[in-house]
């Protein structure tokens, strides 16, 4: 029988997020299973297989993030993180570049397109790939799907990279760049027809998806060593 998120799940982050420490989680370990863990990577594997199945060219693997913090950066916090979140990027990718994602929190859900941890020529790349066509650009955002419940999310430069007008700068001027929405599924987050929903959401995401795509892969081009270059030709 399929396992569906509800309100326990969310009950048990809350619950987490103020008792975070492992005498009180281990006791409640299955719990976490049955109401948290399980539903949600059984929705991950759903959304991954509707992907594959409309869109096999883009080859994505599936990421689904630990319960666990690295024991490494506790930095005084509990060892547990209170949310999960599963990523779809280009196989082979290690965890790199963009990517579609959801996450689930004590307060809800996000989800949505975008690249965080790229280098700076990565972002330049990307910048360079507005100025040759910026109408190209503004046409993509005008096609994102309610536009009026998602925002560009990321770190801004202290110093703006130049000036493109009010629909591209918050773009050009961002480190890292995503398009996300909070809470947009409402009740229907606990239906069972919830990777149906998250999977039309990413495919109207898509078109974002590749022009982040593009201009990763220009940037991964022109970081290579010469030789390396050489070498991919007889």
């Amino acid at each position: 029988m399929k396992q569906c998120l509800t309100n326990q799940s969310l009950d048990f982050l809350w619950e987490l997020a103020l008792h975070n420490e492992r005498s009180w989680f281990l006791p409640r370990k299955e719990e976490f299973e049955r109401v948290l863990h399980r539903p949600f990577k059984e929705l991950a594997g759903e959304v991954l297989a509707m992907m594959e199945a409309r869109h096999p060219g883009l080859d994505f693997s599936l990421h689904v993030s630990r319960i666990y913090r690295d024991a490494r950066r506790l930095y005084g916090r509990g060892p547990y993180q209170d949310s999960l979140w599963f990523s779809l990027q280009k196989r082979g990718g290690e965890s790199r570049g963009p990517m579609l994602w959801f996450e689930l929190g004590k307060e809800g859900t996000s989800h949505g397109v975008g690249f965080w941890d790229r280098t700076a020529r990565q972002a330049e790349a990307f910048r360079q790939k507005l100025d040759k066509d910026p109408k190209a650009f503004e046409k993509l955002l005008a096609a994102l799907p309610d536009p009026e419940k998602g925002r560009v999310w990321g770190d801004e430069y202290k110093r703006p990279k130049g000036d493109l007008g009010p629909a591209l700068n918050p773009w050009y001027n961002r480190k890292q760049a995503s398009w996300g929405y909070e809470n947009y599924f409402g009740p229907s987050l606990f239906d069972p027809g919830l990777s149906g929903l998250l999977a039309d959401s990413f495919t109207a995401l898509l078109p974002l998806y590749r022009f982040f795509r593009e201009a990763y892969e220009e940037a991964l081009r022109l970081e290579q060593p010469p030789m390396q270059q050489m070498d991919r030709f007889p």
